[in-house]
């Protein structure tokens, strides 16, 4: 009996199974149309909708990526595959967005077909992951002195990128402390801006008035039905405003500067994380301003002490204290009886010796004057800091007579530059220097090292699997990890070198005045071996281990940014032999990177030059011995470089975005040819085309090809796509569908290189392919003994029981032939019967092998 919506899922007997009540995640049951026909309690409140409403919608209706094609290509993918994981967005009721991951299950019940889907909102991982930017930006702004203005501005900016919903505004009061005129607001309209412009705090003055006056948050969901609104309610239903949030911004714990507000332009109810958000980012604002501020007073300060008495000392020409003031008093604790007939340095902190004080003294009589930071102890012991001018006073004769000493105490001032200091050049995760502190001190040891003639090692780690760690244990869970990783990278290196952390999973160790690559070799490995023992994070044992990219200067580089750069390319070295494991830069390595670079730079141009060529390697069958196939091997023929490997041009051709130019280039060319070579040697001839991974990611031009293939007489079948296993492992529904129009135009399809990837015939389901191609590691050492042999022969059954034929492609000798031919391979490729030719000479070879078959 068919299932109605809402109906048929509900029995005691799935309740009692799934307990789906009990589930605080969201639970949904969508048949094969995409129909929604079980929603719990948790989903459809989460999604603004009764319990009735929800059941006359389906997918397309919460969620805008689906379209019946994709909805049924995941539907049928959730067949093949049973379960699948993946981020999207729904739709509210309210219109609002909100980001989940979903995690989808094919299930079969009472004889139909369902996709069970447990859905959580991951709002709060895109909102953190965002607050950290905005937070890291801000604060490297603040460290930066960047005018006030366009901090608060890039501030109020990030919030709307994260919702573009809200249209934020920040208020400052002008020096009455009465009246809020408007700071930022780039989204708000102009003319509501304009209108409460000096707008007077007071206790029923809208949201961000009302919040001024009462120092505390004010929340108005509707501003039509809100009393704090009433004057201004019609202001805002003209320029569509229906709610407002205001947090006060305050200072010193009591004193209001300002407000943060959020609008929104349908009534919004705020959630918990958005009052925290709030209040998170009006501290943000706080600390901008607080910083600003203070360097404002810093400069005011300057101009009054060289004009006032405040905070003086006047010395004799010794340097003695002949005359002080209350203000001296006030903040030392001395009075000026305690301090006169001394020397200053008296009452000097420890952190100064002799020399100190020495240079000053120099300065004064060589300029006359001085300014500079002065630690100090006052009375009762604390020590603080002041700053210090220092100026000369002649008498009649132009000679010294007195010193003028200035100063305030900034102790406050530089804890806060400090804390801000910390924050930007320091990782809040780990706490170890970050990229800025790493690069700026990186330099500092470079120069130091070129003037004492030392060495500088770094070593650049990246983790291995650490993704995979994120993945099972959650980010809080890859935070641990981070953390351990770097309380256990500072045991293995001297208090005089430097660790980091560059961001992600990547840290370096800058180890100072060395003479030789053996201390890289004792750091690196003793890291790998400290990575070896497992780490516990909420009682699971986790492993991991780590890549390690080491450069020395001088040997490799000149400068820091190129020793950062080589220590990269030996870390993605050390990848590439297997991971857990050390690479030293080479320069073999910096001539592979500078003919990588001109290569890129020289490929932009090579298709305007007509230097690429396509060479053609028969396929043939070989019990009949005819030719009607043939692969398309791309040749890049450079005037200076030569033939340039398609292993070396290809990958960078997909790093630059060239590939898709050039792939649409040669499979217009291959229709060309293969229409030609129809109609001269066989009616079916198929030329074969190699797709990469990375055209999928741009398929304007797949739409070029099947017009093109639609309006070509006898164009079907002329032409079959190569792809790798890894294309159907990482598909998509839309690459999915693409290789399905591929199908319908008339184009086959083709596994190339099948075995050295996962080989696994679950993904070759997903798709109809027509072709497998063993990879040519299979046929290399074939014979009827080798291990090989076995492992082709299984290949080759498999695949004609799942209907598809097979190409072997690397046959060299004549003992392979024959025992593919005995195992019933359909198609053979190799230099047993040709190496790859360009056109003229390949229609010269098939037209001898024509009148000469054997």
């Amino acid at each position: 009996m068919p299932v109605a919506k809402g109906e048929g899922l509900t029995d005691f007997e799935l309740f009692s199974r799934f307990s789906l009540d009990k589930v605080q995640d969201w639970i949904t049951w969508l048949n094969a149309a995409g129909d929604l026909v079980y929603v719990n309690e948790a989903a459809y409140k989460a999604l603004g909708y009764s319990k009735e409403e929800v059941y006359g919608l389906n997918i397309f209706q919460i969620d805008e990526s689906y379209s019946p094609a994709s909805w049924a290509a995941h539907f049928a993918s959730l067949k093949t595959l049973g379960a699948k994981t993946f981020e999207t967005q729904h739709r509210k009721k309210d219109g609002s967005v909100l980001p989940v991951e979903i995690n989808s299950n094919y299930i079969e019940y009472n004889g139909h077909e369902y996709n069970c889907a447990i859905v959580r909102p991951i709002i709060e991982r895109k909102r953190a992951e965002t607050r950290e930017h905005i937070k890291n930006h801000v604060l490297d702004l603040v460290a930066r002195n960047a005018p006030l203005k366009s901090i608060l501005g890039y501030l109020v900016q990030g919030v709307e990128e994260e919702n573009p919903e809200r249209l934020c505004s920040i208020l400052l009061l002008d020096k009455s402390n009465q009246v809020l005129k408007n700071y930022v607001a780039p989204s708000l309209p102009k003319g509501y801006c304009e209108a409460i412009e000096n707008l007077e705090v007071g206790p029923s003055v809208g949201s961000c008035g009302t919040a001024a006056f009462r120092g505390k948050p004010v929340i108005v969901e509707n501003i039509q039905t809100d009393p704090l609104w009433k004057s201004f309610k019609a202001l805002a239903a003209q320029y569509g405003l229906a709610s407002c949030w205001s947090m006060p911004i305050i200072v010193d714990h009591h004193e209001v500067i300002g407000t943060f507000g959020i609008y929104h332009k349908t009534p919004k109810v705020p959630t918990q994380a958005d009052l925290e958000q709030m209040e998170y980012l009006s501290n943000l604002a706080r600390i901008a301003i607080e910083r600003h501020r203070a360097a404002e007073e810093l400069r005011l300060s300057d101009s009054i002490f060289k004009n006032t008495s405040e905070a003086m000392l006047v010395l004799d020409i010794d340097g003695l204290i002949i005359a002080t003031n209350p203000a001296f008093t006030n903040i030392s604790g001395y009075s000026a009886e305690e301090v006169i007939g001394h020397h200053p340095m008296a009452f000097g902190s420890p952190r100064h010796d002799q020399d100190f004080y020495s240079a000053i003294r120099s300065d004064l009589e060589e300029k006359g004057s001085w300014r500079g930071e002065i630690y100090g102890v006052k009375k009762n012991g604390e020590e603080y800091i002041n700053w210090v001018t220092v100026n000369t006073t002649n008498d009649e004769k132009g000679q010294p007579f007195r010193r003028v000493v200035l100063f305030s105490d900034i102790t406050e001032k530089k804890k806060h530059e400090e804390s801000i200091w910390y924050e930007a050049n320091y990782d809040a995760l780990t706490h170890l220097p970050n990229r800025r502190l790493f690069q700026e001190r990186l330099q500092q040891e470079v120069f130091r090292a070129n003037r004492v003639g030392a060495k500088v090692v770094l070593l650049y780690l990246d983790l291995d699997g650490f993704k995979e760690v994120n993945d099972a244990l959650g980010h809080q869970g890859g935070d641990q990890l981070l953390i351990e990783v770097a309380r256990r990278l500072t045991h293995v290196v001297r208090i005089t070198d430097c660790i980091s952390r560059l961001g992600g999973d990547e840290f370096t160790v800058t180890l100072v005045d060395v003479q030789d690559s053996q201390a890289a070799t004792n750091v690196a490995t003793s890291i790998l071996d400290l990575l070896q023992a497992p780490i516990m994070i909420d009682t699971h044992a986790t492993y991991i281990s780590a890549s390690i990219g080491i450069t020395v200067y001088p040997d490799d580089a000149e400068d820091a940014s190129a020793l950062i750069k080589n220590a990269d390319q030996a870390m993605y070295e050390a990848k590439k032999r297997g991971r857990n494991q050390y690479s030293f830069y080479t320069q073999e390595m910096q001539y592979l990177a500078q003919r990588r670079t001109e290569q890129k730079r020289e490929l932009r141009h090579a298709l305007a030059n007509h230097e690429f060529e396509i060479y053609y390697q028969p396929v043939v069958e070989p019990k009949s011995g005819m030719v009607t196939k043939a692969e398309a091997l791309l040749r890049w023929r450079h005037g200076t470089m030569g033939i340039v490997s398609p292993a070396e041009f290809i990958p960078l051709a997909e790093d630059a975005g060239l590939i898709h130019e050039i792939g649409s280039w040669v499979f217009i060319q291959c229709l060309e040819q293969a229409l030609q070579w129809r109609s001269r040697f066989h009616p079916d001839f198929q030329i074969s085309v190699n797709l990469s991974p990375v055209q999928f990611k741009n398929t304007a031009y797949f739409d070029r090809w099947f017009n093109l293939l639609a309006s070509t007489a006898a164009s079907k079948h002329c032409l079959c796509v190569e792809i790798t296993e890894g294309v159907l492992l990482d598909a998509s529904d839309k690459t999915s569908e693409q290789l399905l129009r591929f199908q319908e135009a008339g184009v086959e399809v083709a596994i190339d290189d099948f075995g050295t990837g996962y080989s696994s015939l679950a993904y070759i389901k997903r798709i109809n392919v027509d072709y497998l191609k063993i990879d040519r590691t299979f046929i290399t050492h074939l014979a009827s003994e080798s291990a090989d042999y076995p492992l082709v022969e299984a290949i080759i059954m498999m695949a004609h029981k799942l209907g598809l034929k097979v190409i072997a492609e690397g046959v060299e000798t004549a003992s392979q032939l024959a025992l593919l031919t005995q195992i019933g391979c359909d198609y053979i490729q190799g230099y047993w019967y040709s190496r790859p030719l360009s056109a003229d000479a390949f229609e010269d070879w098939l037209s001898a092998r024509m009148q000469n078959p054997a």
